[in-house]
């Protein structure tokens, strides 16, 4: 069913037996791959204690379609760079409202949750850990640096919510600058054709890589042999159990929402709106989750972006401290041996 916020609860696994104080895992999907590629998880939930809901965004099976003014908020993917600085600024305060909004269903959606199903607030096993997988990870930032801007509704999520996690999220989507040497990544080489570029994304991206400690030692573009990589692993059926397409397509609602926040420099801010708070203490509206921690989980064999992405979070993070900035508190955990997907 559609959530109050327009996404769709995809799977859940429910209370565990016995449980009516129990950890909540809410997971928000990336490109294209939905909430089915956590269907495995679900399986194991029973295990841990914990429930699982896998949440579809809007445009994939179940969700509510974008409206036709929600859709205008997504500026066409410029061919060349914009010189005009009058309409640069108006296409970065439209993709801005448009993330904003993102980050509002979001926290309708779970606000929903916690009141149809009854999920437990925090207490020492209680309570929702937010999970934002690959571009799943801006809505999470959304949230975070908007969620002052909300107004508390029928429950007050700050006591519900202890922690927002980035999962694998590549260094463009955080914002963050290509390096000057071999930045390369097939969804944006204007090389390839728009097929060559699925399939080398595609295979790119569920791939294993072996990296050195430095950004001169990952490897862009050589997959290991060994393990294969995830897609080649899977069968057609559950292949087409997790992918939708059409949201990626050329004109599609990812596609532009993708090209456009990072041409236009969207995501860098989400990030920082994340990571750092206001210095005087003071919300706005609602609650600011000050105390909310973040944590960043990644995996040591995705592609090159995962690390590359780690070392400027944690130096990041190591300056904001450094130089006494209000942050929330920050956590790490790298997953060795782990890919994008697993």
């Amino acid at each position: 069913m559609a959530t109050a916020g327009g996404l769709y609860v995809h799977s859940d696994s429910g209370a565990p037996v016995g449980r009516d104080d129990y950890t909540t895992l809410i997971i928000v999907h990336g490109y294209v791959w939905h909430a089915g590629t956590f269907a495995k998880l679900q399986l194991l939930a029973a295990t841990y204690g914990v429930r699982i809901i896998g949440l579809n965004r809007r445009e994939y099976p179940g969700s509510v379609p974008y409206t036709a003014e929600e859709r205008a908020l997504l500026p066409p993917v410029p061919d060349k760079p914009l010189t005009d600085a009058e309409q640069i600024r108006s296409n970065q305060q439209i993709l801005e409202t448009f993330m904003r909004d993102r980050g509002y269903e979001l926290y309708r959606s779970i606000e929903g949750l916690v009141v149809e199903r009854n999920l437990p607030a925090i207490s020492q096993t209680g309570g929702i850990v937010l999970v934002g997988w690959s571009l799943g990870s801006t809505w999470m930032t959304s949230l975070l640096k908007h969620v002052a801007e909300f107004p508390v509704g029928a429950v007050n999520l700050r006591e519900y919510v202890r922690r927002v996690v980035l999962s694998d999220p590549i260094s463009c989507l955080l914002g963050y600058p290509y390096p000057a040497q071999d930045p390369w990544n097939p969804f944006f080489d204007t090389s390839l054709t728009y097929e060559e570029r699925g399939q080398a994304f595609t295979n790119w991206i569920t791939s294993y890589f072996a990296h050195g400690p430095t950004l001169d030692t990952f490897e862009r573009r050589h997959a290991l042999q060994t393990p294969p990589s995830t897609i080649a692993r899977q069968t057609k059926e559950d292949f087409e159990a997790t992918v939708h397409v059409p949201p990626g397509l050329p004109g599609g609602s990812d596609w532009t929402l993708v090209h456009g926040c990072v041409a236009y420099g969207i995501y860098g801010p989400l990030r920082e709106g994340a990571l750092f708070l206001s210095q005087d203490g003071k919300d706005t509206v609602g609650e600011e989750w000050r105390d909310v921690e973040v944590r960043f989980v990644w995996g040591d064999q995705s592609v090159w972006e995962v690390p590359y992405a780690a070392q400027l979070l944690f130096q990041e993070v190591a300056d904001g401290a450094r130089d006494g900035k209000a942050m929330r508190k920050f956590t790490s955990l790298c997953v060795k041996g782990t890919n994008h997907f697993d």
